[in-house]
């Protein structure tokens, strides 16, 4: 189990303790009498509450405060195009560069097109156009073209002030022009998203799991079954900088289920209720001899946020995205 998923798990489990706890001091200290500590408990009352009132606040201001810090992180987070589980549009234009411990290095310019259909279900498009330079004492290559397509749809099926949870589905396509551009299998994802406020830190918790099989393609190419965990960190320090720490966990299923991890930090800027630009770099810490495993990159990009859905009505009556979306 992840970093993340613990937190988030606590975070829910203290917060529900905590209130709990809240509302049976507040009856006691109506009735005119303090709270006492079960028969034959060595806690005393006050250290019971200590850490959910430091989760949640410890006075009805503060309480208030966090509240009110949750919503503008949720809204920032939609506004930077970097919360997974909203319910945004924004278009994309990204470069990166890889290096691979195998020798292949790859620069790739990607579009990402993302649209929010209705306002609580959305359809993304990402295409790569990718240069790819492969040398080995054995032979290699040097090629570029656009390399597979990858459509997503999913929707966010429940949100509050905590935790919003996003379920959906990726989809890729063997459309590279050139047959070492691609995988030559078509695949599909199936993945969720949570992510949670941590208000007091300024910073958005997010987890996300998929797992990605081949369904089809060419034969000849190598079959693909893996799953993929990441833990994401998104700190907003100042009125428009941010940042993202991110982590990769992925299990190769038909490698023995060898482990890859990848880190990566991310810096952004948001200009107005639009555009954003991001810079981050990163490196591979675990699994290098997998064909997941990453030497080291590098990565820029552009992008434009909009948060008007192309239907106003709900899919099937869910959650709607976060107030503070941009139109």
């Amino acid at each position: 189990m992840s970093t993340c998923t613990v937190r988030i798990g606590l975070l829910t489990v203290l917060g529900v303790y905590g209130a709990a706890g809240y509302a049976a001091g507040a009856a006691e200290k109506s009735a005119g009498r303090p709270r006492e500590p079960a028969a034959g408990s060595l806690e005393k009352p006050a250290e019971r509450r200590r850490l959910p009132s430091l989760l949640s606040g410890a006075t009805p201001e503060e309480r208030t405060r966090l509240a009110e810090e949750r919503k503008r992180i949720s809204a920032a987070a939609a506004a930077a195009g970097t919360d997974p589980t909203a319910i945004i549009g924004y278009y994309q234009l990204s470069y990166g560069h890889n290096a691979f411990t195998n020798g292949l290095r790859t620069d790739s310019a990607t579009a990402v097109v993302r649209l929010p259909l209705t306002p609580n279900w959305l359809f993304q498009v990402t295409l790569p156009y990718v240069w790819a330079d492969l040398n080995r004492p054995s032979g290699g290559f040097t090629l570029n073209g656009t390399s597979d397509l990858v459509l997503r749809t999913g929707g966010r099926l429940y949100a509050s002030e905590n935790v919003a949870l996003f379920a959906g589905i990726d989809a890729s396509f063997p459309a590279a022009s050139e047959r070492q551009l691609g995988t030559g299998k078509y695949t599909l994802g199936p993945g969720v998203a949570l992510a949670a406020p941590l208000p007091r830190l300024q910073s958005l918790s997010i987890l996300l799991l998929e797992d990605f099989n081949a369904i089809g393609g060419d034969p000849s190419r190598t079959d693909i079954h893996f799953l993929q965990v990441q833990s994401v960190v998104n700190t907003f320090w100042f009125e428009r900088w941010w940042t993202l720490l991110t982590g990769t966990w992925d299990t190769d299923w038909n490698n023995r289920r060898k482990p890859t991890l990848n880190l990566l930090g991310q810096i952004g800027y948001r200009f107005d209720n639009h555009w954003n630009v991001f810079v981050g770099a990163g490196g591979g810490v675990v699994g290098k001899d997998t064909f997941l495993g990453l030497d080291w990159n590098v990565q820029a990009g552009v992008r434009w946020v909009f948060g008007t859905p192309l239907i106003p009505e709900t899919f099937f009556g869910g959650p709607r995205g976060p107030s503070g979306g941009t139109r």
